[in-house]
């Protein structure tokens, strides 16, 4: 005898489920539409019934538990990937946000004017945020780190929607990524099930040793009237994005010949990708400007070539995916 014909809501259920690993769902699926369909209610197909949106949500949610840290090796390797793709995005922000920081210290205490910086208190609250939310993941205190880095992410988001429309047209997409992805990064891969840990506090200090190149050379007393263009092409080498863009690609290079795991080979081209993005509107040639852009499309250029390797080994090194176990569903 054959089953009837699933009625219009029961569909829906099942392709929302599909937001789920295969593997799950041939254990797990009746059970869940059969809730579902509980839950709902006699609906006739007439009424157009669809499911409920926080019940998309639960399954949406549901989906990123399982896929970043369900049972086997693939899913706590994509999970750690994660982990790391937000750790170092929040390093990058902190860095950002010391810079910022102490840049304007020694602006004002020198009585100088901060270049670029908007006559409000909006970019000092998002440098003091992100500093607090990579300090509070990097300590274990994830669920404050959640909060501040969504505010952050925030304050972020509408200072670059405020800037200049030449810098909405070039500079806006990759620093909204920038700003974003580490947060989403954050509250996906920080899940109830992942492992909480808390870093030792030598790991804070790359943000503040990564600064102190241009803060070195801000107060250093240079030949600026003589030698112009070579010490602002050296410079542009000692700001945060260059040097995070330099040990990025180290890292890279370490990675792919000391045999790192795979989870720390995506993050590293994750992280690569987004300052590759950052990077290009540096590194486009502005007649007038080749001493700066020079220095940024060799940095492209490395990024370039270190990412896809990173990439394409760390996707091959992942675990096998785990094997649907015909019957279970039944």
């Amino acid at each position: 005898m054959n089953d009837p014909e699933p009625v219009l809501l029961e569909r829906r259920y099942r392709a929302a489920l599909r937001l789920l690993p295969a593997s799950y769902r041939a254990e797990r699926e009746e059970e869940m539409v059969a809730a579902f369909l509980e839950m709902s209610g006699d609906v006739p197909d007439e009424r157009g019934p669809r499911p409920r949106w926080g019940e998309l949500a639960s399954v949406a949610a549901l989906a990123v538990r399982v896929r970043l840290g369900g049972a086997g090796a693939r899913a706590a390797a994509w999970g750690e990937t994660v982990r790391l793709v937000a750790l170092l995005g929040l390093a990058y922000q902190a860095t950002l946000g010391v810079h910022g920081l102490v840049w304007r210290a020694a602006s004002a205490a020198a009585h100088l004017p901060v270049l670029g910086a908007a006559p409000s208190p909006f970019p000092v609250v998002a440098d003091v945020l992100w500093v607090v939310a990579f300090v509070a993941v990097m300590r274990g205190f994830t669920g404050p780190a959640k909060v501040t880095a969504v505010a952050a992410g925030t304050v972020s988001l509408l200072l670059i929607g405020a800037g200049p429309g030449d810098q909405l047209t070039w500079a806006a997409p990759p620093a909204a990524l920038m700003a974003s992805v580490p947060v989403l990064a954050l509250l996906a891969g920080f899940h109830a099930e992942a492992p909480a840990t808390v870093r030792p506090w030598r790991l804070l200090l790359p943000p503040v040793a990564a600064v102190l190149p241009s803060v070195l050379l801000l107060r250093a007393p240079l030949p600026w009237d003589s030698a112009f263009e070579p010490l602002l092409a050296l410079s542009s080498l000692f700001l945060p994005d260059a040097i995070a863009a330099v040990a990025c690609a180290v890292a890279g290079v370490v990675a792919l010949r000391r045999g790192w795991a795979p989870s720390a080979r995506l993050a590293l081209a994750a992280a690569g990708t987004l300052l590759l993005a950052w990077r290009l509107p540096m590194a486009w040639p502005v007649p007038g400007a080749e001493v700066v852009w020079g220095p940024a499309a060799v940095l492209c250029g490395v990024l370039a070539v270190v990412i896809p390797p990173l990439a394409v080994t760390g996707r091959r090194l992942l675990p096998p995916a785990r094997r649907m176990r015909p019957g279970r569903a039944a």
